[in-house]
């Protein structure tokens, strides 16, 4: 059965047959590819003037677990330019590998579903630590939305506990200035960044450190907030359309609280609804045109927006339901266009039903929420007709589900899938201690 191409690395037709292969064993980055790495790598450094430094004794050698924060694609440059002399290896997701899995596969990528229970990688780790190598991670396992860092699972805890090497630390400070998620065309060129490497533990600390003591450490390690690192460091950027793009995570008016007539244009961020506005200036700061500013930084802004979430969803008022498009990811040719469907995000997790356009089959996804505790999101997707979309995952299958109402504000629906799993995280944890107390008596 032929396809018919309906977009970028969009097809119409049957199920592919043939998916990613998950379990494939690392090839690690092959010698030949080595020397240009580098070399481009470290231009990019040089070129971008990057400010990199040392905190505290260094000096450790492979194998060791490197943790990155993690902002842009920049990121992969510096982070490598920094690591030179030394080969490493890497989980990317799938979407990564689109038309490019060969080479992707042999410079130390290997594929991974985000936000799934992906045991693959654990084993993928302690190979690659046995062979003397480097195991990176971006333990946020997305772009930060807003410059600051996103949610840090306990299970990297967990997996340093597990494998008992030194960890190394990686913070990037500027990246999300340079090349902010919620304009990735927004590249202001040759913008001087900074970055900062460091021995967090030692093996002989991980060993004697509990898995709550490990994650705290790389957690500390890795908190940042680009906007005020470029405030603090007076880092200009005098590109007059800096601001735009940015409503997409900064989707709720501070002023009247409207959630959907948000927008930007040049510097300015405006509400349609109560006709407020903003500048953002050189230094990364916000100023209200009129009135008050109620947020200095874009990324107070954003925490508030999560809190307001939060509030929702204690409240029990927060669910999100739309009619979609859904494609499906199932190998590095591109999507396969499924048909359209229906979305419900709540207090339960993630329902996606629909009925699939080639057979008229129905397809369905249900993710229970305390089975993900975030969930990757894009806007103007360049391979989804330039529409905002949600990354749904499960070991098997990689959905892009693009919500037909353009009011649906997939930044919420991230935030909220955080906070819902983190209530009934709690909770759970409460259950567990009401039953172990049942027992104990």
């Amino acid at each position: 059965m032929k396809y018919k191409k309906i977009g970028n690395r969009i097809w119409q037709g049957p199920p592919a047959t043939k998916k990613f292969d998950m379990e494939e064993k690392p090839h690690g980055q092959w010698p030949i590819f080595i020397g240009p790495i580098w070399a481009g790598t470290k231009l990019r450094k040089d070129l971008h003037r990057v400010k990199a430094k040392t905190v505290g004794h260094y000096g450790v050698k492979p194998p060791y677990i490197l943790f990155c924060n993690h902002n842009c694609f920049y990121d992969f440059y510096i982070m490598t330019s920094l690591l030179i002399g030394h080969r490493g290896h890497f989980p990317g997701a799938v979407d990564d590998f689109i038309g490019r899995e060969w080479m992707a596969r042999r410079i130390g990528i290997f594929p991974t579903r985000k936000f799934t229970t992906d045991m693959n990688l654990v084993f993928v780790a302690r190979k690659v630590l046995k062979n003397g190598e480097i195991y990176g991670l971006y333990p946020e396992a997305k772009y930060s939305l807003c410059g600051i860092t996103e949610t840090i699972p306990d299970s990297v805890g967990q997996l340093v506990k597990l494998c008992r090497v030194p960890v190394v630390a990686m913070k990037m400070k500027g990246h999300h200035i340079f090349n902010p998620f919620w304009n990735q065309k927004s590249l202001r060129w040759f913008l001087k960044t900074e970055a900062e490497h460091c021995l967090l533990m030692t093996a002989d600390e991980v060993s004697k450190a509990t898995v709550e003591e490990i994650n705290e450490k790389i957690r500390a390690a890795l908190e940042h907030d680009d906007w005020r690192w470029q405030s603090e460091n007076r880092v200009e950027v005098k590109k007059k359309t800096r601001a735009e793009g940015l409503h997409n995570v900064l989707y709720k008016c501070a002023a009247c609280g409207c959630e959907t007539k948000m927008s930007t244009k040049g510097a300015q961020i405006i509400c349609g609804e109560c006709n407020k506005s903003w500048t953002l200036n050189f230094y990364g700061e916000l100023e209200a045109d009129k009135g008050e500013t109620e947020f200095k930084f874009p990324s107070d802004w954003y925490k508030w927006e999560r809190e307001e979430v939060r509030k929702e969803i204690y409240a029990g008022t927060y669910r999100t339901e739309c009619d979609i498009k859904v494609n499906d990811l199932p190998n590095a040719k591109g999507f396969i266009y499924m048909g359209k469907g229906h979305l419900v995000h709540d207090y339960d997790g993630f329902n996606v039903k629909g009925i699939r356009e080639y057979d008229g089959k129905e397809f369905s996804m249900e993710i229970p929420a305390l089975h993900q505790y975030a969930c990757h999101i894009e806007y103007k997707y360049k391979y989804g007709w330039k529409r905002d979309c949600i990354n749904l995952n499960t070991l098997e299958d990689t959905w892009y589900i693009f919500p037909e109402d353009s009011n649906v504000k997939v930044t919420k629906i991230a935030l909220a899938t955080e906070e819902i799993f983190n209530k009934r995280y709690a909770e759970e944890g409460v259950k567990k201690k009401i039953r172990q107390n049942k027992i104990t008596e």
